[in-house]
């Protein structure tokens, strides 16, 4: 039996994987196509190199849409299959 912090990590884990996987597979141009970013920066808010590659934004086109869905349903699937375990 894996005990409850662990299973929370392995759920982070496999969460990043999936945002990961999926911005290399999208690329930057369907990315910016698909999905709307923040347009005002500041200081407070800037990201480094791993967090622009992670950055999606919210959905703008029904593509946009279904990616959001697709990954939140491979996450939401290996959580629940961890938390059985």
């Amino acid at each position: 039996m894996l005990s409850i912090e662990l299973k929370i990590l392995i759920c982070f884990v496999w969460a990043f994987i999936v945002f990961f996987i999926a911005a290399l597979i999208l690329g930057v141009e369907r990315k910016s196509q698909w999905f709307q970013r923040r347009t005002k920066y500041s200081w407070f808010n800037r990201r480094g190199f791993l967090g622009e590659t992670l950055l999606f934004g919210y959905p703008k086109t029904k593509e946009g849409y279904g990616v959001t869905f697709i990954m939140a349903g491979a996450i939401s699937i290996v959580c629940y299959i961890v938390y059985l375990i």
